[in-house]
């Protein structure tokens, strides 16, 4: 590696598990259309590191290099290493790792599957010892080192050592390891052809979110299978956002036709668009193709969405029953629905950063924490303006024929929205970057 790159953190890949009567590793089975040990390399991108490096035995090296990089998603510049054989010690691996110099080390099995937030734990820390992440009393097969712990050991390093695990297990007599627990849904072993289906079902586990509601998981019991089948084809999370709003387009169109049947033909429009909103996020993190690009642009699309409903709707109301108290109501919507899109624009990037995804959950953590009546009833009846709860509503105003009291809750509840939004900036202090004091 060069040697003028950034000493951050780096990941190294053992793959010291494989049988050679195995007419192919296991851990080159994809899941999610990603072999495991791929996927934890873009976690590890994700998460800031930018220098990989695989080690293989030397009769697999090639057909394991060869398979990760014809998926055409592999980093640039990783390196491939051989395992030890026959007498040769792990030492001599170590000393080849050591001599990047990197401040830390990240060493992970190849036939194992992590959560994208485990891989991120191991890539932040920054303590002193040769960190396991373990369940019970097993580990993981993810591990942290400091380089300065590596150079420290190097030479003592015994010659019988041979994989990841003999290495922890005498680090751990020497008293220079850490234990720390994750739990077992955080990532999976594939050593057996039954443990494939298995991690597929822990993906599709992953993909629910913790700031799910009750409506969002519903939503997600219908759309996880539709981006299952979406990921196996060329399609991009991208194009399946642009295509969700396509869908609410139609359903502003059919609220702006006017009469029972329009509205109720739209309103279903709405529902199908929220299902399938969830569908760029699941297939982004299906096929680690997560980008700030893409959650922006998602975020835009959902804006989008309320813009096309309301207009629609506007336009609906006032065809059908001919009064203007609707046109000034949908003005008066479509002010609150802009100054709310607006304010919690600014509000998320305040909060959340270069991390947007995780806006919702940190401002949820962070008006836990203080002591206001209102912010404690925005925590609560937040999920009334979500795009998994909304179409629910309107779906249900529609079938009752109660469009226009649905219409008129919704243009006195955009602009309590941003009045929330710009109480909450009193008291929710902004995201520190990582280089304030």
């Amino acid at each position: 590696m060069n040697q003028n790159e950034s000493n951050n953190a780096v990941l190294v890949l053992f793959a010291d598990r494989l049988n050679c009567a195995e007419a192919e590793p296991l851990f080159l089975e994809r899941i999610g259309t990603l072999p495991p040990a791929l996927r934890t390399m873009l976690s590890a991108a994700r998460a800031g590191v930018t220098r990989f490096a695989a080690a293989v035995r030397p009769a697999w090296n090639q057909q394991v290099k060869k398979a990760l990089e014809n998926t055409g998603r592999m980093p640039p510049g990783v390196e491939w290493l051989d395992l030890p054989a026959g007498e040769a010690s792990f030492g001599v691996l170590l000393s080849q790792i050591v001599e990047w110099s990197p401040d830390r080390l990240v060493l992970a099995q190849a036939d194992r599957v992590f959560h994208p937030s485990l891989v991120e734990r191991a890539v932040e820390e920054t303590g002193t010892e040769f960190v396991v992440f373990t369940n019970g009393n097993q580990p993981v097969g993810l591990y942290a080192l400091p380089g300065k712990l590596l150079l420290d050991v190097i030479d003592s390093v015994p010659r019988e050592i041979r994989t990841l695990e003999e290495l922890c297990h005498w680090l751990a007599s020497a008293r220079r390891v850490r234990f720390e627990t994750v739990e077992g849904q955080l990532w999976h072993a594939i050593e057996r052809p039954q443990d494939l289906p298995q991690a597929e079902q822990k993906l599709n586990r992953w993909l629910y979110k913790k700031t799910d509601g009750i409506f969002a998981r519903l939503n997600r019991r219908i759309s996880i299978p539709i981006s299952r089948q979406l990921i196996k084809i060329p399609i991009t999370p991208n194009m399946v956002t642009i295509a969700t709003l396509g869908i609410s387009a139609v359903s502003g169109v059919f609220f702006a036709l006017g009469g029972y049947v329009h509205m109720l033909i739209g309103a279903v429009f709405s529902w199908a668009a929220s299902v399938l909103d969830g569908c760029d996020g699941e297939v982004a993190r299906l096929t680690h193709q997560e980008s700030d690009f893409g959650c922006w642009l998602e975020t835009v699309c959902d804006y989008a969405y309320y813009l096309f409903v309301f207009t629609g709707m506007t336009i609906g109301l006032w065809r059908t029953h001919g009064s203007v108290a609707y046109p000034a109501l949908g003005a008066l919507l479509l002010f609150g629905a802009a100054i709310s899109f607006l304010a919690t624009g600014l509000q998320r990037h305040r909060l959340a950063g270069n991390r947007p995804e995780n806006y919702l959950t940190v401002w949820q953590e962070q008006a836990g924490r203080q002591r206001d009546l209102l912010l404690w009833i925005g925590r609560h009846v937040e999920f009334v303006i979500r795009r998994s709860f909304l179409p629910y509503a309107l779906l249900f105003f529609a079938v009752c024929g109660l469009t226009s009291a649905a219409f008129i809750m919704c243009a006195f509840g955009a602009n309590l929205v941003w009045l929330m939004t710009l109480r909450s900036n009193r008291f929710l202090p902004a995201r520190r970057s990582p280089g304030d004091a």
